[in-house]
């Protein structure tokens, strides 16, 4: 029988005894009844639901107080009484928490002044919503870290004040059977090497607080939380991926003794993730290993998989506020505790952030967005140092600079893709390519605002902070890319038809910048990321068709340069180690070039038959589908097979008039000569001019 008292409208009268045989009591205690028997006479105790009703907060805080000095160190003693001194305090003033006082604050309807309408009716919102939410068990409120509210998501590990509490002991657990993990003093090696070199590419971790966090688990095998142990190997997975592809760094680390794979340590994310019940147990330990397994997902030919969790990931963080993070700090908080709260919140902004950047930078995969910007409220991260917070100009390097241009790019998709028009009804093409071209200049004055330190090599800060070349380098690389993302509506008609030559301008030099920054990259065994893999490959595609489309038009020697760009990121890609990305790619590009060869042998073949016009070249997607599939599978790939393309039963030729004659003119009015993508990206990232 369950030792919980029960809720009731009222206190029984009826003795326990007597309630339980049935039988008829006098009520008074002890009855007549059971001193007649020699019974133990005595009443049951109930919660009274009304009483719950009115002193729910006050008993909710006292229960908390209660939870924290049983597992409090001695030196917590203080800031618990001083949380106690100060609730009286808050009683005794008349302040404390009052579900009714938003209520009583709204004036009388017919004295609202037209300023002040919309706030009232969003008071009104959040009030009927926080008291529907409470039949749904859900929460609604801006309470994110929940170290001091009182909704349902605020827990005791996340309530004590230190963010290494260890009350979850993974040792012991059922999850250490299901973990595999690298010894300590791998372990070690491998979170300080992350956090002084990766952590940077994603931003979803205040470094000292997580290094402190990880020392308390290798000394006593606890933790904050059971997710956390899905973090923690989320950072491992990634680091162990990107050592293994790094020449410079690969000698730094026996990968030969025994570790565990990255794949093995990405598969013990998900089984710590499902065996935490994740989904319903919710936790911002699991949406930053979410977030940050993305480093290796793609890699590992999951893509299917991370979309679905990246999705999961994005629901679970909302239901716990993080787009709605408040700025500041709770009053009354002592020193290390508006410390944690500060170092929470940032944290929260910082993977808000890069979950902007993925889910925006992913629409050409779905032709949609899950977050409307228009409906969150957190800012960008600061440009901040992890050991003081404190904010800093955009000319100061931080670990949060990267992902702040990111998130900025990232925040013109949603405009990009909605301008194209609805997905049942697109725009006329002509109006779709003005619109390509207007997101094309926004994403050049963007571009014009990074700080220079992240477009062009400067000596004294790269000595100073050691990543900054390599996030250099992946910024050329990435902004390179972002700009084919614009103009990918119009990358095959570019191919096709001359109304489009500035997309296939743009795009062919930008894909030359990316194999050219990614040569690079590999030549200083540089730390190769996933980004990089996976846009050598968008590189390499283009080019491909490029060289397919343009042999006739092209000299022998740039035809060349093509053929050789291509050849050289498949050899790199072929040194891939453990990447399922770049096989992929690597088959692909295969099956692009072969389409080339068939067609010069058509081509020949059509000539000595006839002396009439050479004939139109032609891109035959099936065919490279095809022979992709077939390629793949007979070579025994293990990864689930995900094509590039669904084909449409189309076979794109040459255009002729009609719709590409109208956006001509489009593309016509919007072409200057001083808007050459190939002179901007030239001056603006200081790299090396194309060859002719």
């Amino acid at each position: 029988m369950s030792t919980q008292p029960r809720v009731s409208q009222r206190q029984p009268l009826a003795c326990w005894e007597c309630t339980r045989r049935k039988r008829k009591c006098d009520k008074t205690i002890p009855c007549s009844r059971c001193e007649r028997l020699g019974l133990n006479c005595s009443r049951e105790i109930v919660h009274i639901r009304r009483r719950l009703g009115q002193h729910g907060s006050e008993i909710q805080f006292l229960t908390s107080i209660r939870e924290d000095l049983e597992r409090a160190e001695p030196t917590e003693i203080e800031s618990i009484v001083r949380r106690l001194a100060d609730h009286i305090d808050s009683l005794k003033l008349g302040t404390a928490l009052n579900l009714n006082a938003s209520l009583d604050n709204i004036p009388d309807r017919g004295r609202l002044h037209n300023d002040s309408v919309a706030v009232v009716e969003g008071q009104d919102s959040a009030i009927v919503t926080a008291v529907e939410h409470l039949a749904w068990g859900r929460s609604n409120g801006n309470c994110y870290p929940h170290r001091h509210c009182a909704c349902l998501y605020r827990q005791h590990w996340v309530a004590n004040s230190p963010m290494n509490s260890q009350s979850f002991d993974f040792a012991a657990s059922p999850m250490a059977a299901v973990a595999n993990l690298p010894d300590c003093a791998d372990a070690e090696r491998l979170v300080s090497f992350h956090l002084t070199r990766i952590a940077w590419h994603h931003n979803c971790i205040h470094c000292p607080t997580f290094w402190r966090q990880c020392q308390a688990f290798w000394q006593t095998g606890k933790c904050d939380h059971p997710l956390w142990i899905a973090l923690y190997c989320s950072i491992l997975s990634t680091t162990l991926f990107c050592v293994q592809n790094s020449a410079q760094f690969l000698e730094e680390f026996d990968l030969e003794s025994g570790l565990e794979t990255a794949q093995q340590l990405f598969k013990t994310i998900v089984e710590v993730l499902y065996a935490g019940n994740f989904l319903q147990n919710m936790s911002f330990y699991a949406v930053q290993a979410i977030v940050i397994s993305t480093e290796v997902a793609h890699n590992f030919g999951l893509s299917q998989l991370n979309a679905t969790l990246f999705s999961a990931a994005i629901r679970i963080a909302e239901c716990l506020g993080v787009h709605k993070i408040q700025d500041g700090v709770s009053p009354n908080l002592t020193t290390e505790e508006a410390w944690h709260e500060t170092v929470e919140k940032e944290v929260g902004r910082r993977v808000w952030c890069q979950i902007i950047i993925q889910d925006y930078f992913a629409i050409p995969f779905t032709d949609s967005y899950i977050i409307n910007p228009a409906q969150y409220s957190t800012s960008l991260a600061s440009n901040a140092h992890d050991h003081d917070l404190a904010a800093r100009p955009d000319s100061v390097p931080t670990v949060s600079t990267y992902t702040r241009v990111l998130a900025t790019i990232a925040k013109l998709m949603p405009d990009f893709v909605d301008g194209l028009g609805p997905l049942n009804a697109r725009k006329p093409l002509a109006e779709q390519y003005q619109h390509v071209l207007r997101m094309d200049q926004r994403m050049r004055n963007v571009v014009q605002t990074i700080p220079g330190f992240l477009l062009r090599h400067d000596v004294q800060k790269e000595a100073l902070v050691g990543w900054l070349g390599i996030a250099r380098r992946s910024l050329a690389i990435t902004a390179a890319e972002k700009i084919i993302m614009i103009h990918r509506p119009f990358i095959f008609r570019s191919f096709l038809s001359d109304a489009y030559a500035r997309t296939r301008r743009t795009c062919v030099f930008a894909a030359v910048t990316i194999l050219r920054e990614h040569e690079n990259i590999a030549l200083s065994g540089e730390l190769c990321l996933w980004t990089h893999t996976a846009f050598c490959i968008t590189a390499a595609v283009i080019l491909c068709f490029e060289i397919v489309m343009g042999g006739t038009t092209h000299t022998n020697d740039r035809h060349e340069m093509f053929r050789g760009l291509v050849r050289m990121a498949t050899s790199r890609l072929e040194g891939r180690k453990h990447d399922v990305l770049a096989r992929r790619g690597i088959f692909l590009i295969g099956a692009i070039l072969a389409e080339l060869d068939g067609a010069m042998t058509t081509e020949a073949e059509t000539n000595e038959q006839s002396t009439g016009p050479d004939p139109k070249k032609t891109i035959d997607f099936h065919d490279i589908v095809k022979r992709f599939s077939t390629d793949w599978f007979s070579l025994g790939a293990t990864a689930e097979l995900a094509p590039p393309f669904v084909y449409d039963g189309q076979v794109y030729e040459q255009a002729q008039g009609g719709a590409a004659t109208a956006a001509s003119g489009a593309h016509n009015q919007s072409m200057c000569a001083d808007e050459d993508f190939e002179s901007w990206f030239i001056n603006v990232f200081n790299t090396v001019e194309m060859e002719p």
